[in-house]
């Protein structure tokens, strides 16, 4: 049987079951077990787990079934549980079918003729990209379409309000109180009946209370029915348009359900994306009104992204449409946000397209020029303003016409494309499509959407943290992979984002994002529960790393942030003999007042790194480490070598001196390195081991005082 009549097959056997009457409770069973998540004492990774598992029905799978009722007609006949127990593993089983019956016909696309395509071509076949589109990852919370739908349409409010009834500032307050009401019902449930999912009816926790939601925004039960009948579907909204899988199911517009005369929400992303996305197409009806509605809808975006970057950057160091002209008359370029750090910067170009209804169905030639529109054109402009700042002569402008003086040129430009929508598997679609190119200049681009823009600046929240990590996903742009930008940033704030040699990709799994997706709801839905996940920020946030990492954030030249990216990119074993090594010659210092240092080699990086703890003056300190790092960066056949002196007691870094030249031999040099030890670099644990110190009572105590350790802090 062919694919498409196999495919059709499934669904009408779905279409159905969901026919049934009272199939709305198993419905309502459904999404309680896979759309809700429980916690005691605080959220952990671990509660989110089963949203990763792969029995799970995912948002897309759901909304069919709901679109399948709703075409039906909602019929709430009471089951018995074991109805409900065998319904709803019949169309589990079906749904696996249909997901199978995708992979077949993806299995089949590896013939010879196929194999001899470019990997464009190869991907770019009706059926996977129907199944990439339909079966893609989750790509923002409910939360984030809620919050993010009152910035979208703050300058719309007076049109929202005489139109539909209520602006997006009242939408989210009800919003709110619904999501307060359905947590309470499910509280309820757990109290009487416990945690466990059993098969039986939800559907009374799905139930909506207009007179509660009225209570509890003290808005009249006008402007709440308002609301509710803007995302329910009337009876003349029948879906009976939903012939496949990925045909317009209403309920993804409109996913509040009535019958008998009640309202009911079973899955709440639903709404908050749709309170994101609707409003738009409410307002395009309105011919007077869709330009400026279309032009807020740029401006939202544009916004959005300076203001965030504007929190990690800090004033004078980010800016909004600039515009670039090579003479009085000759503009080169326009730049929605530029962001600077030292002379790196990043070219933020800003969309609003995204991809329409039937690209999503696989019409491949649809698929490119939806993504030519919302991602390529973005980038192209973001090369063409990268370059145009490198030139001489260049005028450079804001909104207003006053002239900007950006204060040097960019040595690295990151050319960031941004689309204001929630796009579809975009990280794989880039690299398939994507068309750019790479220099030491300008780097690989990096692709995102609002909702991860939101969730990087939250936790990379200082510039070289952010700006670290974008050098380093920008870098692994073709190796290293994931469902979603949230999953690979999960892992890099777990134990970095690294591919070993011996390997030329990697793909991680959603399971990943745990303990990131945890520390995001705790921070932003007030949640108890660790607001940083295990790994890189606790670790620079401690040690002699963190002293470190500060004063190079804070110098903000571009030879120092590269130490700072290559310090950034070290194993957790790597910092501990930084931290063991301050720790001992600070040690030293304490007991004979003289200087000492310490001298490792970057791991897998160029470069060293020498400390020098201060005794004496600074001007001394310096001469002396500066004639030490000329000898050792000629020993070692290095290009560039980093200098810290530090403060014994505290250790906070006093000065920071750099040396970069091209290793070329020196007779005098090469003589005076003899005197030096052999190579350092290091065996991380033979080096461990032989920085490992004991402090005896009769030592000067660690902490500076001058005191014996036994009269001091032995205690």
């Amino acid at each position: 049987m062919k694919i498409e009549h196999l495919e059709q097959q499934k669904f009408e056997k779905l279409e159905s079951i969901c026919s049934r009457d009272g199939f709305i409770h198993v419905f309502s069973y459904l999404c309680r077990r896979d759309c809700t998540f429980g916690y005691q004492e605080g959220l952990q990774g671990e509660n989110l787990n089963h949203f990763y598992s792969k029995e799970r029905l995912i948002r897309t799978e759901l909304s069919l079934l709901h679109g399948l009722i709703q075409k039906a007609g909602f019929n709430a006949k009471e089951l018995t549980d074991l109805e409900i127990q065998e319904w709803a593993l019949e169309t589990e089983k079906l749904l696996m079918e249909m997901h199978e019956v995708f992979g077949s016909a993806f299995g089949k696309m590896f013939t010879k003729e196929n194999m001899k395509l470019d990997m464009e071509s190869f991907f770019s076949q009706e059926e996977f990209i129907r199944e990439s589109v339909f079966y893609a990852a989750e790509q923002a919370f409910d939360f984030q379409f809620a919050e993010l739908a009152k910035l979208r349409y703050q300058s719309d409010a007076t049109w929202l309000s005489q139109n539909v009834g209520f602006d997006m500032d009242e939408g989210i307050h009800i919003y709110q109180a619904i999501m307060a009401q359905l947590n309470s019902n499910v509280q309820e449930l757990v109290d009487i009946d416990g945690s466990e999912i059993c098969y039986k009816s939800y559907l009374n926790s799905n139930a909506l209370s207009v007179e509660n939601i009225s209570k509890q925004t003290k808005y009249t039960t006008e402007k709440v029915e308002s609301f509710l009948s803007a995302f329910t579907a009337d009876r003349c909204e029948d879906n009976s348009a939903l012939q496949a899988i990925d045909d317009v199911n209403v309920v993804n517009f409109k996913p509040i359900a009535k019958f008998e005369d009640k309202y009911f929400l079973f899955q709440p992303t639903a709404l908050a994306q749709s309170m994101y996305e609707s409003p738009i197409f409410w307002m395009r009806s309105d011919k007077k009104y869709v330009n400026k509605a279309v032009m807020h809808r740029g401006e939202f975006t544009e916004s959005f992204a300076y203001q965030k970057l504007l929190d990690v950057f800090g004033e004078g160091r980010v800016f909004r449409n600039l515009d670039i002209f090579k003479n009085s008359s000759e503009k080169v370029g326009e730049v929605d946000i530029l962001a600077k750090f030292g002379t790196k910067f990043l070219v933020i170009q800003a969309k609003s397209k995204g991809m329409t209804i039937p690209a999503r169905k696989g019409k491949v030639s649809l698929v490119k020029d939806d993504f030519v529109k919302g991602v390529q054109n973005a980038y192209d402009q973001a090369v063409e303003c990268a370059e145009a700042l490198q030139m001489d002569g260049m005028v450079i402008k804001d909104a207003d016409g006053n002239e900007v003086d950006l204060g040097c040129k960019p040595t690295t430009c990151y050319p960031v494309c941004l689309t204001s929508e929630s796009y579809p598997n975009l990280s794989f679609q880039c690299r398939q499509y994507l068309k750019y190119e790479q220099s030491e200049f300008l780097k690989s681009p990096f692709v995102m959407d609002v909702f991860f823009l939101d969730i990087l600046t939250e936790f990379l929240n200082q510039p070289l943290f952010l700006l670290s990590y974008i050098d380093r996903r920008s870098a692994f742009f073709e190796t290293i992979f994931g469902s979603t930008e949230i999953v690979l940033l999960s892992m890099h704030l777990k134990r970095n984002l690294w591919l070993d040699k011996e390997f030329t990709m990697m793909h991680l799994d959603d399971d990943i994002a745990s303990d990131l997706d945890a520390a995001f709801m705790v921070r932003r839905m007030g949640l108890d529960g660790p607001r940083t996940p295990e790994g890189i920020l606790k670790r620079y946030s401690k040690g002699f790393i963190s002293k470190l990492l500060f004063k190079l954030q804070h110098v903000k030249r571009d030879e120092l942030t590269d130490f700072a990216f290559a310090l950034m990119k070290a194993s957790g074993k790597f910092l501990d003999i930084l931290d063991g090594g301050v720790s001992r010659i600070s040690f030293e210092t304490h007991q004979d007042t003289r200087s000492h240092d310490f001298t490792v080699m970057f791991e897998g990086e160029n470069g060293g790194l020498t400390i020098h703890t201060k005794s004496g003056s600074v001007e001394a300190v310096r001469e002396s480490l500066l004639s030490y790092m000329h000898l050792r960066m000629y020993r070692e056949r290095q290009n560039k070598w980093l200098g810290v002196i530090v403060e014994p007691k505290s250790q906070m870094v006093l000065e920071l001196v750099h040396l970069e030249k091209e290793w070329a031999f020196d007779e005098r040099l090469e003589e005076a390195s003899k005197m030096l030890q052999p190579s350092t670099k290091p065996n991380l644990a033979s080096l461990k081991k032989k920085l490992d110190f004991k402090v005896g009572r009769n030592h000067k105590c660690p902490c500076g005082s001058g005191k014996k350790f036994k009269h001091c802090c032995i205690d």
